[in-house]
């Protein structure tokens, strides 16, 4: 056997719909050492990664619940889970299956049907570190059709939720008691599709949420519509919103409610109807009865129609990283548990069968909407984050050198096109070293931010500054010839030197300036690389002559 096969202590885990498939990668994996773990949907791919922490996942593309790319990119996500190698295994050869799925966080791309001799060859270089990349403006490519599909996707979703309307018809053949009835049933009919079209058009859940008891009362014709938060520690109910009479109910006055009876209605009766609290059983109901005056009313599930039990979970451990303050909000905002109280508190008038009916089926549509919202809204939060890490040095919070080449292009393809000239101003920290040595790493890092956001504060918001590497900066000045981007350098300098920076007590006080090499289009160079070198020479001269201080290319 040769040295490739000697570890097999290693778990390896395959996500494939396709039963003879996982039992064939099964006895190749078990048959060489390794430990085999197996999945037959990306749910749960997603639960035995995070509860087994396999050492390489293999996957499908194509699954029965989520594409392949949609189950990497939640992989991805998961703190414990973002370093462990993942290998896409499809029967499309393109070149462009192969880049989506890099883009979507894959390491690596192997086509069926595998050679089991090369396949095990690659499996042991991928455990060992190999990443398959783009090119970065294919990246950029396939980045952006990504992100965009999978809004569409998601608006999608939305849409189909439409169709639910159509069973609401079924009820027209049991409602035949009377003509006033069934006119009145056709109106709410039409007044719930008015407004399951309405709650769509909301910009956020939390906005859905704050209306939806205005336009219950307006278009069902009850007197007081309540939204309440159940909290499981507490097992306590506490007003949200509300709309209708009594609005002294508006104070935050909470009720208790216990988690039994609170798992009734959620799991198992989504809507109870009490005709008469008279017949209230459990205690903490009646109490909530009689604290509201409520002698006949509707207390129904606002969440959980329809979504998936594991959603939530699975969005948890999407959204679970300490490393950002943003990733940290919306873990914050997770969806809460809703419940939804209506009632004719002026007249105590009863409700009829028939208006059960079409309440029920218009809170599952309005749950389903505010559910499929909220996770839209998160989702596209958690993507803005991603696109944002993407461009941005993660110490000091400016444009890292990515994104720096992709927009020194841009500007020379804007400064050709209109035959204006720009400049780059190649800016490096003086006695930088120095600084980290006597003050440490901790406080060195704390300067690189400071002397960063001192020349973010001080350039224009046309200017763009990215970190270039170590203690070296760069910025693209837009429409600045070479005299005036000299001006701006000069004052950068003054400014720098007078910034006051971290040190440690009792250590030798070193004062940080920079030094910057100037050089500008079209007069020091027509491509990107020359004029980047001359500015890089020009700083070169400038920490020669003595530092702090502005040397121009030529």
């Amino acid at each position: 056997m040769t040295a490739m096969f000697k570890s097999r202590s290693k778990k390896l885990l395959y996500i494939e719909d396709d039963p003879e498939s996982l039992e064939m990668m099964a006895d190749i994996v078990k048959f060489h050492g390794y430990e085999f773990l197996g999945a037959s949907r990306g749910i749960e791919g997603i639960k035995i990664a995070t509860q087994e922490k396999p050492d390489l996942i293999l996957m499908d593309i194509n699954l029965p619940d989520m594409s392949g790319y949609e189950v990497t990119t939640l992989l991805k996500s998961i703190k414990v889970l973002q370093n462990i190698p993942i290998i896409a295994l499809s029967a499309y050869t393109q070149d462009e299956a192969r880049d989506r799925t890099l883009i979507a966080g894959c390491e690596g791309f192997i086509a069926k049907p595998i050679n089991v001799t090369q396949f095990l060859k690659l499996i042991d270089e991928y455990l060992k570190g190999r990443k398959e990349t783009l090119a970065p403006e294919v990246e950029k490519k396939y980045l952006t059709e990504y992100n965009i599909r999978l809004v569409e996707k998601l608006q999608n979703k939305v849409e189909e939720l439409e169709t639910v309307n159509y069973d609401l018809k079924m009820i027209n053949d049991e409602l035949n008691k009377s003509r006033g009835q069934l006119t009145d049933y056709n109106n709410r009919l039409f007044t719930m599709n008015s407004l399951a079209n309405s709650l769509r058009l909301h910009k956020s859940p939390d906005a859905l949420l704050k209306s939806l008891p205005y336009k219950l009362i307006e278009g069902f014709h009850v007197d007081r519509c309540i939204i309440f938060e159940y909290k499981d520690e507490l097992q306590q109910i506490k007003i949200l919103h509300m709309a209708g009479s009594s609005e002294k109910y508006l104070e935050p006055v909470a009720y208790h409610l216990d988690y039994p009876f609170y798992q009734q209605i959620k799991r198992e009766l989504k809507l109870l109807w009490i005709k008469n609290k008279d017949e209230i059983l459990n205690k903490s109901l009646l109490k909530l009865a009689q604290s509201l005056n409520a002698e006949s009313f509707i207390i129904a599930s606002l969440t959980g129609f329809a979504s998936r039990e594991d959603s939530s979970g699975i969005f948890r451990a999407v959204v679970t990283r300490d490393d950002e303050p943003s990733t940290e909000e919306i873990l914050s905002d997770l969806p809460k548990k809703l419940l939804i109280f209506l009632d004719r508190a002026k007249n105590h008038y009863p409700f009829a069968t028939y208006e059960i009916r079409v309440f029920k089926a218009f809170l599952q549509t309005a749950g389903i909407i505010y559910e499929n919202m909220f996770l839209y809204h998160r989702v596209l939060k958690l993507f803005q984050i991603k696109e944002q890490e993407a461009i941005t040095d993660p110490l000091t919070s400016v444009y890292n050198y990515r994104y720096f080449q992709s927009q020194i292009e841009r500007e020379f393809v804007r400064a050709q096109r209109h035959k204006k000239s720009f400049s780059i101003a190649m800016i490096d920290i003086d006695n930088f070293k120095q600084y980290n040595d006597t003050h440490g790493h901790y406080n060195g890092d704390l300067a690189l931010k400071v002397v960063a956001k001192a020349l973010l504060a001080n350039i224009r918001k046309s200017d763009i500054l990215a970190r270039y590497g170590g203690d070296e900066f760069i910025i693209i000045l837009p429409e600045l010839d070479k005299s005036q981007a000299k001006a701006l350098a000069e004052k950068l300098c003054t400014i720098i030197e007078k910034t006051k920076l971290p040190r440690k007590k009792f250590t030798p006080k070193i004062n940080l300036t920079i030094s910057l090499g100037i050089s500008t289009y079209p007069d020091d160079g027509n491509k990107e690389d020359i004029l980047i070198k001359k500015a890089d020479r020009a700083l070169y001269q400038a920490k020669n002559t003595g530092r702090n201080t502005v040397y121009l290319a030529g």
